[in-house]
């Protein structure tokens, strides 16, 4: 006769199994609870609307480890209560063992680094760009963290940083405490540090604002600009200078330009701190100086015939980070040798500045002529000047918007005088 057999029990739970679901219950609620998954601790969370979430973790499942299950919990816990899902949580937190020394303090050295990863791989930054604005700011961070008395929180940092130097406005400043802030918003969103880093939604305390500014925009005359050129003997520098002069352009774009029909296509990308991608490629409209006429076209023909070899050699040498980006200083040493340039310094310095004009002659004068020409001769809008010349049309009025000379003064004057003149005749008829 057979005997049917007797049902198994289930084997009942080791006391420290029990003690430590307790002791997670009493921590995180209800809801949390653990098992075990081969040999290590599965966390599972169950939600208020009955849905659940499971993580393994880096714990054998032994009683050993009820401790660091329980400190684990509550930074999820932490992590969870800003919104993050419990795989989300796990993840950073992971993460986050990264960045910390074995003394349990942050490991902000490890975390500029993986701030370097996020923005280099993720083409927001060129690793060049990296090198050369973000790394000197990354290396005062990690400094002013490591002086005593320690930073305690994100603004204690930001005001040492501040103390670093620059004047208040200035672009040194700006962009070491917005490279800053950045650093700290990884170091919490995506490092799990502690919220305290968190930077403050206003930076303006920090980089402060520049005094109203006394530099003077100084323009040359296109009478100067032909007196030049007939005073370059190389051809190669008399296009340079035409290019500049007739198309408005900064110096380093020489090593940039292209013929595109009518236009000249400059494909440089100017970065700033505000647009980091660099500004975007643009096509430009020749305004030729008074005295020069169809030089402009002149220029793009020769471009389009002989490509680079036009220009000078040296505006296209290549720096160690391969870029191109002496063209720039080559004109400024070209300049500075030349002799007509150096009489027209001479000459403009003597003049005294007239309202926010200045006497200053630079090489940055013919792109500032440029501006000028395109507003008193051609007529052109703030808004179509800046984009040919490729920046905001905030800087372009903040560079442009007042600026007047002695000899704009004295035709305004001339051209009320004259309708004072006008009215009187008119009067007397």
């Amino acid at each position: 006769m057979l005997v049917a057999a007797t049902p198994r029990r289930p084997a009942k739970a080791p006391a420290w199994v029990k003690g430590m679901r307790q002791a997670l219950t009493g921590l995180a609620g209800e809801g949390w609870t653990v098992r075990d998954i081969r040999g290590r601790i599965q966390l599972t969370v169950r939600f208020d609307d009955g849905q659940r979430s499971s993580v393994v973790l880096e714990l054998p499942w032994a009683g050993t480890s009820q401790a660091a299950l329980l400190t684990t919990a509550e930074k999820l816990k932490a992590l969870m209560s800003q919104g993050r899902g419990l795989k989300e949580a796990h993840q950073l937190l992971a993460k986050s063992t990264v960045s910390t020394t074995t003394a349990g303090d942050t490991d902000w050295t490890a975390i500029v680094e993986d701030f370097r990863k996020a923005k280099v791989e993720s083409g927001s930054i060129k690793a060049t760009t990296w090198r050369r604005m973000y790394q000197p700011e990354m290396n005062h961070l990690l400094t002013a963290l490591a002086t005593k008395p320690k930073p305690v929180n994100s603004k204690t940092l930001l005001q040492r940083l501040v103390g670093v130097g620059g004047e208040p406005g200035s672009d040194g400043r700006k962009h070491r405490i917005q490279y800053a802030a950045q650093l700290l918003r990884h170091a919490v969103n995506e490092c799990a540090a502690d919220p305290r880093w968190e930077p403050p939604s206003n930076l303006k305390p920090f980089v402060g604002s520049k005094p109203k500014s006394t530099t003077l925009t100084t323009f040359a005359k296109d009478d100067q600009i032909v007196r030049l050129l007939e005073g370059i003997d190389n051809s190669q520098w008399r296009n340079a200078v035409g290019f500049v002069a007739c198309f408005g352009l900064r110096g380093v774009e020489l090593a940039y330009l292209s013929p595109k029909g009518g236009f000249l296509h400059c494909r440089y990308r100017k970065r700033t701190a505000r647009k980091e991608e660099g500004t975007d490629p643009r096509d430009i409209v020749g305004l030729d100086p008074a005295g020069l006429e169809g030089l402009s076209a002149n220029l793009l023909a020769m471009l389009e015939e002989q490509g680079n070899a036009c220009l000078p050699s040296t505006c296209f040498r290549v720096n160690e980070e391969g870029e191109m980006l002496a063209a720039g200083h080559a004109l400024s040493q070209y300049l500075a040798r030349n002799s007509v340039w150096q009489q027209l310094k001479v000459e403009t310095a003597e003049l005294p500045p007239t309202g926010n004009a200045g006497n200053d002659l630079v090489p940055y004068s013919m792109r500032h002529a440029y501006a000028a020409r395109a507003h008193e001769d051609y007529g052109f809008s703030p808004r179509k000047t800046a984009g040919l010349m490729g920046h905001s049309l905030l800087t372009h009025s903040r560079h442009y918007g007042s600026q007047i000379d002695q000899e704009i003064l004295e035709t305004a004057l001339e051209q009320a005088q004259a309708v004072v003149a006008r009215r009187k005749l008119e009067a007397m008829v």
